[in-house]
């Protein structure tokens, strides 16, 4: 034993209700190759209570403490302390069966402990340190946030099972642990064969009983941090626990006993006022993060033709791919970041409601103040104001400079002091919005979050550290969005309209300003965007330093103006994007023609040996619904329609070739299938159809759409259903052009026909 420091990064972290104790469980990555246990049981539960609560409602807590706190209604308020987590829910529920309010009793108590200390990610841990085992384990130490960053090891999972196990899955016939340098695949002696190839080592099993004994040894004696793969928690560790209990072995795959995999429910509120229910499963494994290929690629903006869909045959290779394109999309150093800026765990996905808790009630309690729990939020009577769009107008056009607000919510957050404690301090030194509301200048939270994270990101493009920016970008551009939903405890019906509204005021406050100024016509303006035509005449080399003309005079005009008129210091920058040398914007599709779509349009830059660059926004097809003939299809398209070349030709000769089969390696969709065959039973999805004509159950179907409809690749039996592709793929793209030049699809095609008789 000795006492000691040490840095580390928090992998993964639990609590539990030991008979009368609260008990808390944190297992970390130090910076010296340590893998890190503590344990506490000396952190009590709590929320706030009035101070005018009878003490004898409030007798169950194990203490009560008068506190220099108030709420946000400025009412004086005591803190209860608890020995458990469930004396502490029952006593927060009759205190509001008894009508007396409470204050934050919904915050998650191990939260609360990381919260309060400051720890996001990185923490410091000072206290007796002890061996044991292979680990080291602090028992209540003192803990800080820090700075560390980590370096984790990730283990690639992935598991075949036979066919004829039902919903369950069936025995496990061969599974396969890849790291990077090192792969392992496990077989049933009468297994079939494995597919690709050979691993650096085979290990061949009498029967699945050895087999899940060896794998679950290979894993503890690897001991990585991260385990990810293809549906790692609904599919591989889900069948691992599902086949342990059947054999009567024990699913043991964590740095200590109590892993599980379990189903919860999610409820989510949708924008027609109605709520949808989500099943997902969860896997804890103490001391090792769990992350999902799929979920974590959609969590960090990966394209959905690119979300941990594994094609791979056999379990190696698809333990392969999946640690190839886990790697390749950086998602862990991009966690990492995330955590160190949120304070949420490495497996999180959205999470922007106790990202900002975590932020904002430690220096809320700092401030002398507690939040309201989320049970006394109320719903707004009306929908809430978004960003401003101007109705774009279509057509092609060249020379278009695209400008963007760097950061446009939160430049308005610290230019207005906008804040939740801000708005609720009553009287000194105020600012107002333009729509009115006031804020204090003196008393605020949020603008100081703001900055600080601006900082950051300042500091993280400096060292080229684009995870870090990326993070600190999603983390402020979220805070606007959480003050505007009713799951958050700060939710106000007056604060996030100041943001939006104020957002609104100033785009059109710089349209007329650039339009006024400089004589160009804005064809298009989205929330933080704004487009601007410099018409056909304008000089080549001329766009780029016009751009940044009106970028810098535009800024320095939009400070005197908000000094001016609200004494506010303005921190918006109207940032200089790009110069499209084409750009269009189709018709709205049904409407009038002189109606363009909204965040839809293509533009495209030309290069100085004269090739295209193309960027789609809305109109792309690198969609998981849009085959490779209809991604080539389009992108060639719009070269062609921004070359100024005839069209009709192309576009009949594609369909003509469409028919004759020559496309039909390209004609093949790609769906995940993201739960148990048999748990559809209405509605079944096409790539659900396919994937029931097969022999073996898949993550990821591959299929065409026939005479007799969807059916697999390895399946195919019936003639390709052309017409579909040709409606549903080709049609779209060639008509988002055509409409607006007075054709459609139809014209184009059967005018053309002739050449092909």
């Amino acid at each position: 034993m000795s006492n000691s420091t040490l840095d580390c990064f928090l992998l993964t972290a639990h609590y539990r209700d030991a008979g009368a104790k609260f008990e808390i469980t944190l297992w970390g990555a130090a910076d010296s190759g340590e893998r890190v246990r503590v344990f506490v049981d000396d952190f009590r539960p709590m929320f706030f209570c009035l101070r005018s609560t009878p003490a004898n409602l409030t007798a169950p807590a194990a203490e009560r403490k008068a506190l220099n706190m108030r709420a946000l209604d400025m009412r004086d308020l005591d803190c209860l302390y608890f020995d458990t987590h469930a004396a502490m829910q029952h006593s927060a529920g009759s205190l509001r069966a008894a009508g007396y309010p409470v204050c934050e009793s919904d915050v998650n108590p191990m939260q609360r402990y990381l919260m309060e200390r400051m720890v996001s990610g990185s923490m410091r841990i000072s206290g007796t340190r002890e061996r044991t085992g292979r680990f080291t384990g602090f028992k209540n130490p003192r803990l800080r946030g820090c700075e560390f960053i980590p370096d984790l090891s990730v283990m690639s999972i992935c598991i075949n099972t036979a066919p004829d196990g039902g919903s369950g899955g069936g025995a496990i016939r061969e599974a396969a642990c890849v790291e990077d340098g090192r792969a392992c695949l496990f077989v049933v002696k009468n297994g079939l064969d494995f597919a690709g190839p050979p691993p650096a080592k085979i290990h061949y099993c009498d029967d699945e009983r050895r087999l899940l004994t060896d794998l679950m040894k290979y894993i503890t004696s690897g001991d990585p941090d991260v385990l990810t793969g293809a549906d790692i928690a609904d599919h591989t560790l889900r069948i691992l626990q599902e086949r342990c209990l059947k054999l009567g072995l024990r699913f043991d795959v964590g740095r200590e006993g109590g892993s599980r995999v379990f189903v919860s429910t999610r409820n989510a509120r949708r924008r027609d006022g109605h709520t949808s229910t989500k099943t997902v499963w969860n896997a804890r494994i103490p001391g090792r993060v769990v992350m999902d290929l799929a979920t974590m690629l959609r969590a960090y903006h990966r394209s959905n033709d690119d979300d941990g869909h594994i094609d791979a045959d056999g379990s190696l290779a698809a333990a392969t791919e999946a640690l190839n394109l886990f790697n390749e999309a950086e998602i862990l150093p991009n966690a990492i970041e995330r955590s160190r800026r949120s304070g949420q765990a490495l497996d999180s996905i959205g999470g922007s409601v106790a990202s900002f808790d975590h932020l904002y009630l430690p220096r809320l309690h700092r401030a002398g103040f507690a939040a309201g729990d989320t049970a006394d939020i109320r719903p707004p009577a009306k929908a809430l104001p978004g960003g401003y769009v101007l109705e774009p107008a279509p057509g092609l056009y060249k020379n278009v400079l695209v400008f963007d607000f760097k950061s446009l919510y939160p430049s308005i957050i610290m230019t207005f002091m906008i804040d939740p404690l801000g708005f609720r301090i009553a009287g000194g030194n105020r600012i107002a919005t333009p729509v009115g509301t006031t804020f204090s200048k003196d008393t605020s939270i949020m603008p100081e979050i703001i900055r600080e994270l601006m900082d950051a990101r300042a500091t993280a493009v400096k060292l080229r550290n684009p995870y870090l920016s990326q993070a600190i970008k999603l983390l402020m551009n979220s805070f606007a969005g959480v003050l505007g939903s009713t799951g958050c405890r700060f939710f106000s019906d007056e604060i996030s309209p100041s943001i939006t509204l104020t957002g609104q005021h100033i785009l059109k406050l710089s349209i007329e300003h650039i339009e006024k100024t400089y004589g160009k016509s804005i064809i298009y303006g989205d929330t933080d965007s704004i487009f601007v035509d410099l018409g056909a005449g304008c000089p080549e080399g001329q766009a780029a330093e016009l751009g940044v003309k009106i970028s810098r005079e535009t800024d320095a005009w939009l400070r005197e103006t908000l000094m001016e008129q609200y004494g506010a210091a303005s921190a918006l920058a109207l940032k200089y994007e790009e110069h499209y040398n084409r750009f269009f914007i189709p018709p709205l599709r049904g409407g009038d023609a002189g109606q363009g779509t909204k965040k839809h349009y293509c533009g495209a830059v030309v290069k100085a040996d004269g090739r295209m660059e193309l960027t789609f926004k809305g109109m792309e097809s690198a969609r998981s619904d849009w085959t490779d003939l209809a991604k080539e299809f389009q992108r060639d398209l719009f070269i062609m329609f921004f070359s100024e070349k005839q069209l009709e030709t192309y576009i009949a000769t594609t369909a003509e070739r469409l028919r004759r089969g020559e496309f039909d390696d390209k004609l093949v969709y790609r769906k995940h299938v993201r739960k148990e065959l048999d748990a559809y039973t209405s509605n079944i999805p096409p790539h659900v159809q396919a994937a029931k004509l097969l022999d073996t159950p898949v993550r990821t179907v591959r299929y065409y759409i026939t005479k007799n409809g969807p059916q697999p690749v390895e399946k195919l039996s019936a003639p390709i259903d052309y017409q579909h592709y040709m409606d549903s793929q080709l049609r779209p793209v060639a008509d988002s052009i055509l409409i607006w030049m007075g054709s459609d699809f139809d014209r184009a095609v059967s005018g053309q026909m002739e050449l092909f008789a």
